[in-house]
């Protein structure tokens, strides 16, 4: 007998996120047509996974508030276009603002809890009995006001809007406001189902919540419960200020106050709801930037068990194309997981208001489909997991239409950014304090200042284009035995010093000593991380700066650099980590590069430098100190850019990489152009260059350790002294397996062939791309290493076949002195 191994898919789950606006019947039938078309559309993207799940956006959450156990009574749903609850929103100044929600049909359908209870049994009986798929559903509960019009939070319990820190109520706004996690109800004497006699005063909302919850999610059919846009997290979701920073002042909370007030929220409703899955859409924001506005301490969510998964990458980036913030925000959740696996999350749709991303904010560009899964992270073992569940947001749009042309142009991006999913780290990982952050704020509101500066620093750099897309958690790195560590010698660690101290500080040193290469950001203060990158801290100075920067910088075609001293820059310390205080303690120690200095009256500071020293066996340190460039501003999503005189100095981690082999020079028409994001993953041996430009006028200039990239499919200009120049697709998603040097300047073009058969592989030829017009070149080939370990690469200049015995160097194959054309084939 035959036994029939299921395979194992490439993701645990699928989440179809949805209003119900599609269902505009209650009759059966028509209940029935909806979901089965909804699970249809989708079925693709479903058999990537072990199961699937639908995230039913039904109201705000109220419905689960006023529950009072009656299956016949109708329930206020999500049914509006546009902003409900509108008195809360100071862009709405009159009642005939177009934005104030309206019906989305002439008559929506009247819905019932025994309706809902119907529309939840439908989805799971159909996607058993007609696809054969184990499907869950998930409610949700959003704080804010604007999903959907709710008496329980303005009318009866407006009081669950406030936030109490420090014997005060705290706000940013006077008017937008959400429901506080920690806030307690006033009695009232309305029947609840968890509450028949009514809310007894002082009732803690994590208790009303919980108890609500485990009623109504059980009886309507529920599996788990989704908690949006920041909500048990934070009181100010939506803006980077909080109860800690407000633009001006940071450090103006207690951390074990503040934590201990959220975390209070999760202990009870976690007791009186303990039977559900609890996910999270978290804030807008990361880690660091969290700890340091709201004191927010994921890592105690984490090792409770509070969630299962880290809140997903945030769907920002559709709105305001900050995805150097989304990935930032990404990358610092998933450096330490609360179990297995992680999120991602895709804006495809908006069932509340007038955008749909993937028509009217992407443009149909698949750019927040490629970035975010270029990110990866390292686990214990050196391996890179990518994320395990895939949500999209949402599968209907404001009207109640569910387009059929959305899935069949978005699923394929998906599975091609799944199958070329990294498995080897890029050419930066992010060694991320996951812990110390923690334990920074928790020790002193003193850190507030080096965790704020730890996250946004990053935000910009990757916004200005720094290839960052791989992170490692410090708890793994210094887990990590010498076979995990020997798989990150292709990858240069990027990490700030100010948590790196005593004995961590010492197993950092030791890893460049053994040939390891770090860039470090950010101000020093441990001893052994100041001996090793030869500095020494004098006192500290704040202010404005002239700046001199000897690194190549970008290319502003319509602008004059005026030379060295030309760049000015204003620092403050109070979110930047401190003030500037490093400067070169050995200036004759020959390893020791200086490549900017900052000057301010004649004193001066180091603020980047490159280090390598011939007993390293390799190791090689940079360091760029780095500054926030944001003014104090008033109440803002985010932070507000200084004056443009000002730089941003993140742009010099980018610069800075040329040291270690690798020049990323991006080329533009004025100084106003956004640059092009990059990022660079490894899959089967493989260079992925994955990206998109905000302004398509930006080329890019790339060189290697190995050389020019030679992507499948382009041409470019190589020779000697120059490099590389690319003109790229607003969304690129290309590959690179060669690598060229030449001293002679040719038109190199790499094309993709018909896998013909070879004299030595007749039909087993899986593929074959040529490289044209080499002129006495170099070449390093990176070919799949199954091929590459098996013999089967092949590589033919002309009519014959070259012996490549003996030129196989680790992954690699590096050829010599090459003229003409070549194909190559495995």
């Amino acid at each position: 007998m035959t036994i029939r191994v299921k395979p194992k898919k490439s993701l645990q789950r699928v989440t179809l996120e949805m209003s119900l606006k599609p269902f505009k019947s209650m009759v059966p039938e028509a209940i029935e047509a909806v979901c089965t078309e909804a699970i249809r559309q989708w079925l693709p993207l479903i058999g990537m996974a072990d199961s699937c799940s639908i995230l039913l956006w039904v109201a705000d959450g109220s419905e689960i508030l006023v529950w009072d156990g009656d299956l016949q009574r109708e329930i206020e749903w999500g049914r509006y276009i546009g902003f409900a609850n509108e008195e809360y929103f100071g862009h709405i100044k009159d009642d005939k603002d177009p934005r104030i929600a309206t019906p989305y049909i002439s008559e929506p359908a009247r819905i019932t809890y025994g309706d809902l209870q119907v529309i939840i049994a439908s989805f799971k009986r159909i996607a058993s009995e007609r696809y054969g798929i184990r499907m869950e559903v998930g409610a949700t509960f959003d704080a804010g006001p604007e999903f959907a019009y709710s008496d329980f939070k303005y009318k009866l319990h407006p009081e669950i809007n406030r936030a109490e820190v420090g014997g005060q109520f705290i706000s940013l706004k006077a008017d937008y406001t959400v429901v506080c996690s920690w806030s307690k109800l006033k009695e009232d004497h309305v029947a609840y189902a968890a509450y028949p006699d009514g809310i007894p005063e002082s009732t803690a909302f994590g208790e009303f919540l919980g108890r609500q919850c485990a009623s109504f999610l059980p009886t309507l059919g529920f599996d788990y419960i989704w908690f949006s846009n920041g909500f048990a997290l934070s009181y100010f979701p939506w803006t980077y200020l909080g109860a800690n920073y407000d633009g001006t002042q940071i450090a103006m909370a207690e951390y074990e106050e503040l934590s201990s007030k959220m975390l209070s929220f999760w202990e009870i409703f976690k007791q009186e709801c303990p039977n559900f899955r609890t996910e999270i859409r978290g804030t807008n924001y990361g880690t660091g930037m969290d700890l340091a506005k709201d004191c927010i301490p994921l890592l105690d969510l984490y090792e409770r068990k509070y969630v299962e998964y880290p809140p997903p990458n945030s769907p920002w980036g559709a709105l305001n194309y900050d995805f150097g913030l989304e990935l930032t925000g990404y990358m610092s959740r998933i450096a330490v997981l609360p179990a297995e696996t992680y999120l991602f999350r895709f804006y495809a749709n908006d069932p509340w208001f007038w955008q749909n991303p993937w028509w009217d904010l992407y443009d149909r560009e698949p750019h927040d489909i490629y970035c975010p899964l270029t990110v990866a992270r390292v686990n214990t073992e050196g391996e890179l997991e990518s994320p395990g569940v895939v949500e999209i947001l949402t599968i209907d749009s404001e009207k109640g239409d569910m387009d059929a042309d959305i899935p069949l142009e978005v699923i394929p991006h998906i599975k091609k950014a799944f199958k070329d999913a990294p498995d080897q780290p890029g050419i930066l990982t992010w060694l991320y304090p996951f812990r110390e952050l923690h334990e920074a704020m928790a020790e002193s509101g003193e850190h507030s200042s080096d965790v704020f500066f730890h996250d946004w620093f990053v935000r910009n750099a990757i916004n200005q284009g720094l290839p960052l897309n791989t992170v490692l958690s410090t708890d793994d790195f210094f887990a990590m035995q010498d076979e995990a560590l020997h798989k990150l010698q292709d990858t240069i660690l990027f990490t700030s010093a100010f948590w790196i101290k005593g004995e961590k500080a010492e197993r950092i040193v030791e890893y460049v000593r053994r040939g390891g290469k770090i860039i470090f950001y950010g101000r020093v203060e441990d001893p052994d991380l100041l001996n090793l990158l030869n500095l020494r801290n004098e006192p500290e100075l704040e202010g404005a700066f002239s700046v001199n920067l000897s690194l190549s910088e970008d290319t502003i075609k319509n602008e004059e650099r005026t030379g060295e001293g030309s760049h000015r820059l204003q620092h403050y310390p109070h979110i930047s980590g401190g003030g500037l205080s490093e400067v070169v303690d050995d200036v004759a120690d020959r390893s020791t590069q200086i490549h900017a200095s900052v000057n301010q009256s004649g004193l001066e500071r180091a603020f980047t430098i490159t280090r390598a020293l011939p007993e390293w066996d390799g190791g090689q340190v940079g360091w760029v100190r780095g500054s926030l460039p944001f003014q104090s501003a008033g109440v803002s999503h985010l932070p507000i850019r200084q004056e443009k005189e000002f730089l941003d100095s993140s742009l010099f981690v980018r610069y800075v990489l040329q040291q270690f082999g690798y020049s990323l020079y991006q080329v533009k028409e004025e100084a106003a152009s956004e640059s092009a994001l990059m990022f660079i993953t490894r899959n089967d041996n493989a260079f992925i260059l994955t990206g998109c430009k905000q302004d398509t006028s930006v080329g890019l200039q790339l060189q290697f350790p190995d050389g020019a990239p030679l992507i499948i499919g382009q041409s470019v200009m190589i020779g000697e002294g120059m490099t590389a120049a690319y003109t790229l697709d607003r969304t690129f998603h290309d590959e690179c397996r060669v690598f060229v040097k030449q001293k002679q300047t040719s038109r190199i073009t790499c094309k993709e062939k018909s896998p013909d058969p070879t004299p030595r592989k007749h039909n087993r030829t899986l593929r074959n791309f040529s490289v044209n017009n080499l002129i006495e070149a170099d070449l390093t080939i990176y070919p799949p290493l199954a091929q590459l370990q098996a013999g089967d690469v092949e590589v033919r200049n002309g009519e014959q076949y070259l012996e490549i015995f003996g030129k196989v160097v680790g992954n690699c194959i590096r050829l010599t002195q090459i003229s003409g054309s070549i194909d190559i084939s495995w």
